[in-house]
């Protein structure tokens, strides 16, 4: 043991997402890299489900049809997929949308998740579901390909393949994005530390400046000096 090491604190860190969502893509890639470069904390994530299109079937939809109904012509779609590559490319995140044939129901990836997730460490898995849509295009929604992703972060493929063939779990999804909605949730990625809410895909500086607020809200010494001043942290999270 190193005893000039400094010590690190332990921290939740809930995450809101959905696993055909860009902006979570992006947004969960940065949160992992930056809070998992941190000398002064030790993270524990929390992976809580959102279904941005809960009416989906395990068949999905068409991916173009999926984008005109919410976008309208071909040509806005264009150049809305362009700037969200782009930007992807920003925050370290590879998206190829002209592998994406059809929209994937996410209901088996969040079971997967939610399997996992009492079983070890399941952010790899997590990256590994959102490689396999955004880079390969792969259908996330068929328990075969989870199963192999899983296998490649470290489950057991059998068991997990056994798992998705049924519905175990599925009333927790479900569950999880009532309960996110009665949080106030209605965006994602939602990062939520110590009582303290971030939505949307957010540079380096802002992300550590929430963990910053967050470690010195924790602090015992500082509990009551921030009910009664709120220490300007409300200009910049939402604090539940």
């Amino acid at each position: 043991m190193n005893m000039l090491a400094p010590a690190r604190s332990g921290m939740c860190v809930e995450v809101v997402f959905d696993f055909v969502c860009p902006w979570c893509c992006m947004g969960v890639n940065r949160t992992v890299s930056v809070f998992d470069s941190r000398q002064d904390v030790d993270v524990v994530y929390r992976w809580r489900p959102f279904l941005l299109n809960p009416s989906l079937t395990t068949d999905g939809m068409d991916f173009r049809t999926y984008l005109r109904a919410l976008h309208g012509t071909d040509e806005r779609i264009e150049r809305l997929l362009v700037l969200i590559e782009t930007h992807a490319r920003q925050f370290d995140s590879l998206i190829r949308f002209d592998r994406i044939t059809r929209v994937p129901a996410t209901l088996n990836a969040h079971r997967l998740v939610e399997w996992a997730s009492s079983r070890g460490n399941c952010t790899p898995l997590i990256l590994g579901i959102f490689e396999a849509f955004f880079r390969d295009g792969s259908n996330i929604a068929e328990p075969v390909v989870l199963a192999d992703i899983a296998e490649r972060h470290g489950f057991d493929r059998d068991l997990a393949l056994h798992f998705l063939s049924g519905q175990t779990l599925a009333g927790t999804v479900t569950s999880g994005q009532i309960k996110a909605q009665k949080a106030g949730i209605n965006g994602v990625p939602s990062l939520m530390i110590e009582g303290l809410t971030l939505t949307g895909v957010h540079d380096e500086p802002v992300l550590h400046k929430l963990m910053d607020a967050a470690l010195w809200i924790s602090g015992p010494e500082n509990n009551l000096a921030i009910r009664q001043q709120g220490a300007g942290l409300s200009s910049l999270f939402q604090v539940s």
